[in-house]
């Protein structure tokens, strides 16, 4: 019998490829990458209070554990092996692939007492812990793997949703900052073109007073230059009238040398006519 136990055993180990002993509904496709994917599958299985024991990226794999207590039966436990394959089918496509194993484990508590005579309990004196695997073994159930799959449905679109709304709120954030840009920009624009105003309205201002300083300036130089000419010619008018009195003082003099000079002559003239009288007489009174 133990020969005929042992070649069944090695028969059905035999057909563990075989696919009437395949997993059904373990699969599943879904849209989003495959590091997305390999993400919520980890939240998936923390959510269903799974421990992660490993998560390799790299290898898309996921292992996970769950020790689940029977709600029926205390005593009664289930511990739960899943691993998790994500891989990439196509760049728009991931396949994740899940097998699972499980152990039924009974939690046995027995009580010593104190006998009586070896024969009757009467005092307890502690308490024995069993703990016995009473069944193992793949879980093949299909309705297993699709709760998974549902679950893992339900968190890719929170994920979605979530992903959809951080891209709004980075979006908003975008366009807030945006706004703030261009208010900044239209303020800073503002603030120079006001102070470029200001800038200017200084400089025409200074122009102006400049230009009226020019300007005195120039009716000041104009003025001097007007009273030099007045000056000028105020002087070349009294030159000229002490030259023309000068001259005619001169010519005065030279008029009155001239008469003074008749006069002389005349005077020496008369003088002269007298002598000659004179002397004409004496003849004439010697000849007499």
């Amino acid at each position: 019998m133990s020969l005929i136990r042992c070649a069944s055993n090695q028969q059905g180990y035999q057909k563990a490829f075989d696919s009437q002993h395949s997993l059904t509904q373990n699969q599943c496709a879904f849209t989003q990458s495959c590091d997305s994917t390999f993400k919520i599958v980890k939240q998936t299985f923390v959510q269903q209070g799974f421990t992660i024991e490993s998560a390799d990226l790299k290898s898309g794999i996921v292992k996970a554990v769950r020790n689940m207590q029977d709600k029926e039966n205390p005593e009664i436990s289930y511990n739960i092996h899943a691993s998790a394959d994500i891989s990439e089918v196509t760049g728009a496509e991931t396949n994740i692939s899940l097998a699972a194993s499980q152990q039924t484990i009974l939690h046995r508590a027995t009580t010593t007492w104190w006998h009586l005579l070896w024969i009757l309990p009467i005092i307890p004196t502690g308490t024995e812990y069993q703990t016995l695997v009473i069944k193992e073994g793949n879980i093949t159930e299909p309705g297993f793997y699709t709760d998974f799959f549902n679950s893992l449905k339900i968190s890719v679109t929170k994920y979605d949703l979530a992903v959809k709304a951080a891209a709004a709120k980075a979006a908003e954030k975008a366009e807030a900052v945006r706004v703030a840009a261009e208010k900044a920009a239209t303020l800073k624009a503002e603030a120079e073109a006001k102070a470029a105003g200001e800038k200017a309205e200084a400089e025409r201002l200074a122009a102006a007073k400049a230009a009226e300083k020019a300007e005195a300036e120039t009716k000041a130089a104009a003025a001097k230059a007007e009273a030099e000419r007045i000056a000028v010619e105020k002087a070349d008018a009294e030159k000229l009238a002490a030259e023309k009195v000068a001259t005619e003082k001169l010519a005065a003099e030279k008029e009155a040398a001239a008469i003074e000079a008749v006069r002389i002559a005349d005077e020496k003239a008369a003088a002269a006519a007298k002598v000659a009288a004179k002397t004409k007489k004496k003849k004439r009174v010697v000849s007499n």
